[in-house]
């Protein structure tokens, strides 16, 4: 027996910047654990569809954080404004021995190390990746010759190195902890179009075992909540304007409504929609086809 039910409201998923496409989908997966349990489970390919798409997020979501996870960190801000005021300290002391130093030997020891220095053409204002590369290199040398580390420490600087690898390696540690390494090229936009596919799968088999299911009533809290959430996107998010509404004029069979989302909204953990510490990235949305 078919039954007269509402069904989850369709909403172009072109038109979705990636923060508020990431955050319908963690909506979703959330609204489908809170409502099955081992108690009441899903119907079977209900459950394996529920199981693909949460894979899904899960890709996109580790896509995503890679994809905009800031460095600029204070803890790495501090430790890199140490190992810039270190090295500072260095060059200063190595110039004032070839400037004032009568000392033969003391003054050839400072040519050395200068020369060191220069080798790496070591600029403070890089960023942090390339300056700590640089820095790096230049420890090794110093460390590794026999030569330059009689020469730092004739100088008064074998302290001032010791401090400055250490600090160049707490960066690095940093840099390497922060996820350096941003999502390889073409991942998130295949992530988002894997998601999107399970989505729309997702809930047509949703809205196809509430047509003859036994019980009518029986998806109308998880209804209610998509539902809800997809009403928020269209007529708030979308409703602002902005980028997909400007690529979208060029789009005449788009298919849907031609605005996009701007910037997060700041109602929290329970606004719809939005998934709490994710920020808007500049992000070139993947064409996925029609309205779902």
């Amino acid at each position: 027996m078919l039954h007269s039910i509402e069904q989850v409201k369709t909403i172009n998923l072109f038109d979705l910047r990636q923060t508020h496409l990431v955050g319908l989908m963690s909506f979703t997966r959330d609204q489908f654990a809170a409502s099955f349990s081992t108690e009441k489970p899903a119907p079977t390919k209900l459950q394996a569809q529920i199981a693909a798409f949460n894979k899904a997020y899960a890709d996109l979501d580790t896509a995503y954080r890679a994809d905009t996870y800031s460095l600029d960190t204070d803890e790495l801000k501090a430790a890199d404004k140490e190992c810039d005021d270190i090295f500072r300290g260095i060059a200063k002391m190595v110039d004032a021995q070839l400037d004032f130093n009568f000392n033969p030997e003391l003054k050839a020891a400072a040519k050395r190390v200068k020369q060191a220095i220069d080798k790496f053409g070591i600029d403070v204002s890089e960023d942090y990746l390339a300056e700590n590369n640089k820095l790096q290199q230049l420890i090794l040398e110093i460390t590794e010759s026999t030569q330059l580390t009689a020469d730092a420490k004739a100088l008064g600087l074998e302290a001032a190195f010791a401090q400055l690898k250490e600090k160049a390696t707490l960066v690095r540690d940093l840099l390497t902890s922060r996820g350096l390494a941003k999502a390889p090229k073409g991942r998130m936009k295949q992530a988002r179009q894997a998601v999107e596919d399970e989505y729309r799968q997702l809930i047509q088999l949703l809205n196809a075992y509430a047509l003859v299911d036994d019980d009518e009533h029986r998806f109308d809290s998880l209804f209610n909540l998509l539902n809800q959430n997809i009403d928020y996107l269209k007529n708030t998010v979308l409703a602002r304007g902005g980028k997909a509404e400007k690529e979208n004029n060029d789009k005449p069979n788009n298919g849907g409504n031609a605005n996009s989302g701007g910037n997060n909204n700041p109602g929290g953990n329970n606004t719809p929609g939005v998934t709490p510490g994710y920020q808007d990235s500049n992000d070139d949305d993947v064409p996925t086809g029609p309205e779902l």
